[in-house]
């Protein structure tokens, strides 16, 4: 019974964090950070925009983003450190918008 319940806790577990795995493949191209621009940018122009920013990070080649979009959904986004081009926005693992090349 006790090996039961810890297989079924494992597989809640892994299946609540699924979505986290949804970005894995996600890559920028953005080369060397000496040619990113600040963090803060992105940051400024997403709030200027109606964004609700939780947390924005540097992850891999990309800015990504936890936060509320406009339209009220909570989201995890990647952004392109150089240009700033919203690149992939997902809420719970479903991908609401992912940039052509993407």
């Amino acid at each position: 019974m006790k090996k039961l319940l810890v297989v079924a806790a494992l597989a809640a577990a892994f299946g609540a964090s699924s979505p986290a795995f949804a970005d894995a493949k996600i890559s920028c191209g953005a080369g060397p950070k000496t040619g990113w621009l600040k963090i803060d940018r992105l940051t400024a122009k997403l709030t200027a925009e109606g964004w609700k920013i939780k947390k924005a990070h540097p992850a891999r080649d990309c800015y990504e983003v936890y936060g509320k979009t406009p339209e009220g959904d909570n989201v995890e986004s990647f952004f392109h450190p150089v240009t700033l081009q919203k690149i992939l926005v997902l809420k719970r693992g479903k991908t609401l918008y992912r940039a052509q090349g993407y």
